[in-house]
């Protein structure tokens, strides 16, 4: 989020209680999608150096395979899930941030806040046991799970009780499986997946039914026995090296800001770690919110266009916390007419060709839309709110007028917030949004016009 105010002339200040950057494993596979928006950053290559990909997902029922999903040939330039640390992504990011000058200020806490019609009043409590009173213009919630910006606000985390207990390490597996390939085990309510990551080694995550979760700190006697449920007979951990437990309660909050304070990450939503797809819709949140609250900032938009982040991110955090909790549900049966299912008839239905574009591009995060509200997309044929899939058409950080087959217009004074290129392929324009999705397709240059005017407040002198 810093970085998306900062590359756009925003003055940013970015505060953090920790003493210094976190050096737990925690989130690990960057999707397609999150790439795509790092490119705009110069970010995607140095990430994709870093990581390891993975481009096969197999899943087992009682030890038969019930899907398997390839992502090669996917619709993106990354055709792959990334399986990189979060503390390595972190770090990618800080560089990004201190090139625009900015830098994190650690043992840093939002303890109060308070707003009026102009302006946010913050009370910061510093490592040194003094506090500051500031204010600011915007402020931003990306304080996690545990968020003292949405306590602050009264903002309530609402949402079905669905308690998820996992056990997690990071180890050196010792078995014939190929590494650059995510596999998960099924077996009667027991729940075992394999993320391959850099330097070798696989992050173990073992899910527990409530109730069920071992005492105390996870032991090497009890990984194994998760391998022994459902890996191949032979297969053992060689090593471990870091290992813990969490609990995640699926929540997500009923409003995603209140006057000049917005929530993002897992401030706003928390959810699954079942399809990697937390951190990643953390990120895709700031990208959402970020070029929009510049563009106001700057003086380039209405502030009413501040009221379709939450419009737009609301209804993906409904999807995913829904297709999560679907998830979660399936992995975790234990009924033997329902497991005999999983593994004598999901074989014959997931192999279908509709059905594995659907499950790649929503393991993929490709499927993020815009276009009605529903949060996705499962067509074929672009619609406005869609991710506009050719991004290496895109300008890395303006609206992208594509015109197709004719002449550019000449856009006047909007040409700051504008970046018009001509294409050979196709009819008609597509504006495309700094965040990648579709604003526009159309044949007629005054939609194009009506839309900056609606939008942003400011019209071409077309």
């Amino acid at each position: 989020m810093a970085i998306e105010l900062a590359r756009r002339g925003v003055t940013v200040r970015i505060i953090d209680a920790a003493p210094a950057p976190t050096t737990e494993t925690r989130a690990l596979g960057v999707q397609p999608r999150t790439l795509e928006l790092f490119e705009r950053l110069e970010l995607a290559d140095p990430a994709v150096a870093e990581g390891t990909r993975v481009t096969d997902f197999r899943v087992f029922s009682e030890g038969k395979q019930f899907l398997h999903l390839d992502l090669h040939g996917l619709d993106s330039p990354y055709p792959f899930l990334l399986m990189l640390q979060q503390p390595r992504v972190e770090s990618l990011l800080r560089g990004r941030l201190e090139n625009f000058g900015v830098a994190v200020e650690r043992r840093a806490e939002l303890v109060a806040l308070t707003q009026d019609a102009d302006a946010v009043q913050a009370v910061l409590k510093h490592g040194d046991g003094t506090t500051e009173t500031t204010r600011t213009s915007w402020l931003i919630g990306c304080d996690g799970a545990h968020s003292t910006v949405r306590h602050q606000l009264g903002v309530q985390f609402v949402g079905a009780a669905f308690e998820e207990n996992f056990a997690v390490a990071d180890v050196l597996m010792d078995w014939p499986l190929p590494h650059d390939v995510f596999h998960a085990f099924l077996n009667r309510g027991n729940f075992a997946a394999y993320f391959p990551m850099p330097d070798g080694l696989h992050r173990l995550t073992v899910a527990y039914r409530p109730g069920q979760t071992p005492a105390g700190d996870v032991t090497y006697d009890e990984l194994q026995a998760a391998v022994i449920r459902g890996a191949p007979p032979g297969a053992r951990i060689a090593k471990v090296h870091n290992a813990g437990r969490f609990q995640i309660h699926q929540r997500k909050v009923d409003r995603h800001s209140v006057g000049r304070v917005f929530l993002a990450g897992d401030a706003a939503h928390v959810h699954s770690v079942v399809g990697g797809q937390g951190m990643n819709t953390g990120i895709q949140d700031a990208f959402n919110l970020g070029w929009k609250l510049a563009a106001v900032v700057n003086g380039q938009a209405h502030p009413r266009l501040l009221d379709s982040y939450a419009q737009e991110r609301a209804p993906v955090t409904r999807r995913l916390v829904k297709g999560t909790r679907r998830a979660t549900r399936m992995v975790l049966l234990r009924n033997p007419i329902a497991t005999a299912a999983r593994r004598h008839i999901a074989p014959h239905i997931t192999p279908r060709p509709a059905l594995q574009r659907v499950l790649r591009r929503a393991l993929t995060q490709l499927d993020v839309s815009y276009r009605d509200g529903s949060g996705g997309s499962k067509y074929d044929r672009l619609a406005a709110g869609d991710r506009f899939p050719e991004i290496e058409l895109l300008h890395p950080s303006k609206y992208t007028l594509l015109v197709h087959n004719a002449e550019p217009p000449l856009l006047g004074d909007i040409h700051t917030l504008v970046d018009v290129r001509q294409v050979e392929n196709g009819v008609g324009l597509t504006l495309v949004r700094p965040d990648g999705y579709i604003a526009v397709l159309t044949d007629e240059m005054d939609a194009v016009s009506a839309y900056l005017e609606t939008t942003l407040g400011q019209r071409s002198s077309v």
